[in-house]
């Protein structure tokens, strides 16, 4: 008795992935057809493909040799269980939050923001904005305002008792009050502090209430990228009219 052909003719997989694209995920064809021969033996590997083929409405003895056509014809075929993996469809994240900055850990809180956002988790999506707004008034604005370690300083952004940085709501508090050290700026950094303000309130209850799940309404309402296109501006004017005493240590 002649040896049955062992190898899967590579024009018949070319073909399937083909034809299959889109339908079933390509690692599942290959060990689809082994399973299809384990179970048929007397099935070359090519005679296997076109089972597996048939089952998707396809053909592939196009490429049989007389071995593969024979054994095809002559085998009852016993019916083999194939699950068949469709391809996961890669989802293009919105880009919900961008802000130009050389700071990775900024940069890795925002595409947080937006893979959230992308997929439907919008309380996280919610506390996220929050957390990169505190961050961003914390080093992005004040430290650059008031760079020097003086305490009436720090203490604008800094809890000396507790030994960490405020919380939100009394950085904005802070930052609204020191407005007029601004100058011009002084209008930016008042609308900076009212858009900011609709994710005090609002974090805060979704952070430690049970009933409240965000809505995506919810967060488009909120404007974060104008927010961030206003801090991204405030910014730009404290590196611009830093003293230069200080301004070796505004780093944008």
């Amino acid at each position: 008795m002649k040896k049955r052909k062992t190898q899967l003719d590579p024009r018949i997989l070319e073909l399937l992935k083909k034809k299959l694209k889109g339908k079933i995920s390509e690692q599942t064809i290959q060990p689809a057809i082994s399973k299809i021969r384990r179970k048929n033996p007397s099935l070359t590997l090519n005679a296997a493909a076109e089972v597996f083929a048939s089952k998707h409405n396809e053909s592939v003895q196009k490429y049989f040799s007389e071995r593969d056509r024979d054994a095809f014809k002559t085998t009852k075929i016993e019916k083999v269980s194939i699950k068949s993996y469709r391809p996961r469809s890669k989802r293009e994240i919105i880009q919900l939050a961008k802000y130009n900055t050389d700071d990775e850990l900024l940069k890795a809180h925002l595409e947080e923001i937006n893979k959230t956002y992308t997929f439907g988790c919008y309380t996280a999506t919610f506390i996220l904005c929050r957390k990169v707004l505190e961050n961003l008034i914390i080093h992005h604005i004040l430290k650059k305002k008031y760079p020097t370690k003086l305490q009436q300083h720090r203490e604008k952004y800094y809890d000396f008792k507790k030994g960490r940085f405020l919380d939100f709501n009394v950085l904005l508090s802070n930052l609204r009050n020191s407005s007029a050290d601004f100058d011009s700026e002084r209008d930016l950094v008042e609308r900076v502090c009212d858009l900011a303000d609709g994710f005090k309130e609002t974090a805060n209850e979704m952070t430690h209430s049970l009933y409240h799940v965000a809505r995506k309404r919810e967060i488009d309402e909120k404007g974060f990228q104008e927010i961030l296109n206003l801090i991204a501006e405030l910014e730009r004017s404290l590196v611009s009219y830093a003293p230069e005493e200080t301004r070796d240590t505004v780093k944008a």
